[in-house]
């Protein structure tokens, strides 16, 4: 039998300490565990130390750099990107270990998420969030435009069938500081134009339309409610804050 490829974790902090050591323990098949502080004030890196990660710290510049970071730090084979609020199945690191060892293996593969939030699991259509998360190191590198950042895979794309668990809020007030946080960061990196006003109203109606009903949002009650709610308020928020950067530069103080 062949020797099993190395796995490298790669995942980036800043105040993590509540979900850290559950990310990285549930890691447990990867060999090597890389974590990119950025300067956190409370117990994150002793966690991660603790847990068999290797931390580097670097003022946080942007989601794409500071994952790219993490990235030129391994030495594995192949690299599991997740983040902190993040936690992989057991099954799934099976199915990677025997995808990697397997004769048929392509160069990167995507792996679905499963968001937990307001007590409840959301398996099916409100969120189908299937990201590329395992690749060969050679063959792969971080892209994407901040906050959204992606691997970017140089060959063949499979899918797994084992999810990792999204952990994402702690409660709605978390989710609501996220969203503002999110939506500056994405509103710096597009211009406004003279259809921001209109792409403020039209979009986040187009967006909660897609997630209650054409993704089924309304089968999870009033949690699926809430999801499309918050998913069309960040679209909102985006383009405000692209139609206010429009105004001040037209009306400099």
């Amino acid at each position: 039998m062949s020797e099993t490829p190395k796995i490298s974790l790669i995942t980036i902090t800043k105040n993590e300490q509540a979900l850290i050591g559950q990310c990285l323990r549930s890691a447990w098949f990867c060999a090597e565990k890389i974590v990119v502080d950025s300067f956190s004030d409370d117990r994150t890196v002793e966690i991660a130390r603790a847990a068999g990660a290797q931390v580097f710290q670097h003022e946080f510049t942007n989601y794409v750099t500071q994952k790219q970071m993490a990235l030129d730090r391994a030495t594995g084979d192949w690299v599991l990107l997740m983040d902190a609020d993040e936690q992989a199945t057991h099954d799934l690191g099976e199915e990677i270990l025997r995808t990697i060892s397997g004769p048929e293996a392509i160069d990167g593969y995507r792996i679905r998420r499963i968001l937990y939030h307001l007590g409840h699991y959301y398996p099916h259509g409100i969120y189908p969030d299937t990201p590329v998360r395992l690749f060969r190191r050679q063959r792969g590198h971080i892209g994407g435009r901040d906050p959204h950042d992606k691997v970017v895979v140089a060959g063949g794309v499979g899918r797994l069938s084992a999810p990792i668990l999204h952990f994402s809020y702690r409660d709605i007030a978390d989710h609501v500081a996220t969203i503002n946080r999110f939506s500056t960061r994405a509103a710096l990196e597009q211009q406004p134009t003279l259809f921001t006003p209109v792409k403020m109203i039209a979009n986040p109606i187009w967006r909660f339309f897609n997630f209650y009903i054409l993704r089924g949002g309304f089968r999870d009650g009033g949690r699926g409610l809430y999801a499309a709610m918050a998913a069309a308020f960040y679209v909102f928020l985006k383009y405000a804050k692209m139609y206010e950067r429009r105004i001040r530069d037209a009306h400099p103080r």
